[in-house]
């Protein structure tokens, strides 16, 4: 198995609705004002943007995120990823009987950076981690947006 590739599987439960929690995370430039992780963003076109994105360990991630699929209406949407890590991220955004959400989120990647290349060997328990944290402040971030009503 190559060090540097790296599965992600997991799911956000959201207590809002499907409409609210697609149309919030379907806006990547706004994540920094919820996902602390995200450094900056910024909009190349309509179908892509430009990231800095660092979470708990010293580096920094710089991609380019494209929409490849985007269907509103199915709660589907899925990201090209270039950069310091190459694949894509997968959301499918589901609503539930009691009128909560859940988020599926798949996300494949080669690591890219030569810092992460380097240390795959030793550190690729601590990187999954690193991911593994990211994504537990950006479930929270978006839970407070959506709580504070301010998703539009």
């Amino acid at each position: 198995m190559d060090p540097n590739y790296y599965r992600f599987v997991l799911t956000w439960a959201v207590d809002h609705p499907r409409g609210a929690v697609f149309d919030a995370l379907v806006r990547i430039d706004e994540y920094p004002r919820w996902w602390p992780d995200y450094r900056r963003v910024t909009r190349i076109d309509e179908d892509a943007v430009a990231i800095a994105l660092r979470s708990s360990l010293p580096y920094t991630l710089r991609l380019t995120n494209r929409f490849v699929i985007r269907d509103a209406a199915g709660g589907h949407f899925r990201l090209a990823l270039d950069g310091d890590i190459a694949g894509w991220i997968d959301f499918a955004v589901t609503s539930r009987a009691d009128g909560s959400t859940t988020v599926h989120i798949t996300q494949e990647c080669t690591a890219r950076k030569r810092l992460l290349r380097v240390f795959a060997p030793v550190a690729r328990g601590a990187f999954a981690h690193n991911h593994a944290l990211t994504m537990r402040r950006g479930h929270r971030g978006l839970t407070r947006l959506l709580a504070a009503g301010r998703q539009h």
